[in-house]
């Protein structure tokens, strides 16, 4: 079958999981980013629907890397209010909460340091069709045909990629609506804070509202939405954009004055498979986080992860990857994942009233110790070990047609 690039890595998707994977090959081994490439659908800066949050593992998970995501324009969000009804705990990690920032800014950002790795970014270039040969993996797409010795899926809950795993399907499609306006922040806190209210519970919304800081273009504005999981059960609840507005109202905004715009999310399960023979999957491609729908420093942590697990294949040989699904469970991350799952299904299964306001309102020194400890702070800082590379006679082939 004729090829108009061949490659030993094609990353598809160029967003945090793809450009996280890439630079971590250019780490942890130069010879086998040589011959890499990123497929990304659009051309970036890209419009990307995502709340922006940034909570502190990404700092370290960036540093590692030797980047600061100081260099992203970004608000800060001083606080967080988790409520119920109104009331509940108020929590930050470390010196403030969380960061927030345009994913246009943000992939772009990474994008050029994967540039700047000498890592090629393919771009306007939409995949149409994967097939797995004796040689490989041929992917169809609408630039040319490109054979890669291995996959990785970093295209997102709607990808491609993520259909080649066996019973994928299976795993639960969370939803969630938001809108951006001016900075106006929620009744009784301040233009710095972030609000994740969960009144909507008894309701059956298995989530929560959010309001935060954020910055477009360089001037503050405020971010709404409603996540809901549909993690226990999936049975419709009525339209997100109802209890949006809803929940607008009750700060004095009218949902018909800004533009409303939703996407799905594919959420982690644990027993749910990561990798087939020559594909890994990465980023909401995996799986996002259950319990409040968190992605980005997933999305950078399972890169890592990818980038250990195709050194290791190369390195052996071995491109069955077989052992990507242990080493995702089994890390901190996968860790952090399991517990947010198994709090999602706690949280979420109890729609009464009695039992959610004994969550949030008298046991908040416990539930603010896990969400510090169990649900964030899992990533690790290192110290740069020493690349890897493959001697001339090894596995690598040079990158064609590229």
């Amino acid at each position: 079958m004729d090829v108009d690039a061949e490659v030993d890595v094609a990353i598809v998707g160029a967003g945090p999981a793809g450009t996280s994977t890439a630079l971590h090959l250019a780490r942890f081994c130069p010879a086998l980013a040589g011959s890499t490439i990123l497929i990304e659908r659009s051309a970036h800066p890209r419009s990307k629907l995502c709340g922006g949050g940034l909570v502190n593992d990404v700092d370290v998970l960036l540093h590692n890397l030797g980047l600061d995501v100081g260099d992203v324009p970004h608000a800060d969000a001083a606080w967080a209010n988790l409520h119920y009804q109104g009331r509940g705990l108020r929590m930050r990690l470390g010196d403030i909460a969380f960061h927030v920032v345009r994913r246009a800014d943000l992939d772009a950002w990474l994008a050029s340091r994967v540039r700047d790795c000498g890592i090629r970014i393919r771009e306007n270039t939409l995949v149409t069709n994967i097939e797995r040969t004796a040689e490989g993996v041929i992917l169809e797409t609408s630039t040319g045909r490109i054979r890669a010795r291995a996959v990785v899926g970093a295209d997102g809950s709607k990808g491609m990629v993520r259909r080649m795993i066996p019973g994928e399907e299976r795993r639960p499609v969370a939803r969630l609506v938001e809108v951006v306006t001016p900075p106006r922040p929620p009744k009784g806190l301040t233009v710095d804070d972030a609000l994740f209210e969960f009144r909507n519970i008894s309701e059956g919304i298995q989530g929560y509202s959010w309001s935060f800081p954020m910055r477009t273009d360089g001037e503050l504005m405020r971010n709404w939405g409603i996540y809901d999981s549909r993690l226990v059960g999936t049975s419709e609840t009525g339209s997100l954009v109802n209890y949006l507005k809803e929940e607008l109202a009750r700060h004095g905004l009218d949902i018909a004055d800004y533009r409303v715009e939703g996407h799905p999310i594919r959420l982690f399960m644990p027993g749910a498979e990561l990798s087939t023979e020559r594909i890994i999957l990465a980023g909401d491609s995996a799986g996002a986080d259950p319990l409040l729908g968190e992605g980005i420093s997933l999305a950078i942590g399972y890169g890592e992860l990818a980038a250990r697990a195709l050194v290791d294949g190369f390195s052996s040989g071995d491109l069955a990857f077989a052992g990507y699904t242990r080493s995702v469970h089994r890390s901190p991350m996968g860790r952090s994942l399991r517990r947010r799952h198994l709090a999602a299904r706690m949280i979420y299964g109890l729609r009464s009233s009695f039992p959610q306001r004994l969550i949030w309102w008298r046991i908040k020194p416990l539930l603010r110790t896990f969400i510090r400890r169990g649900v964030f702070s899992w990533a690790v800082p290192t110290v740069h070990s020493k690349s890897v590379s493959f001697p001339p006679s090894g596995p690598l082939q040079p990158v064609q047609g590229v």
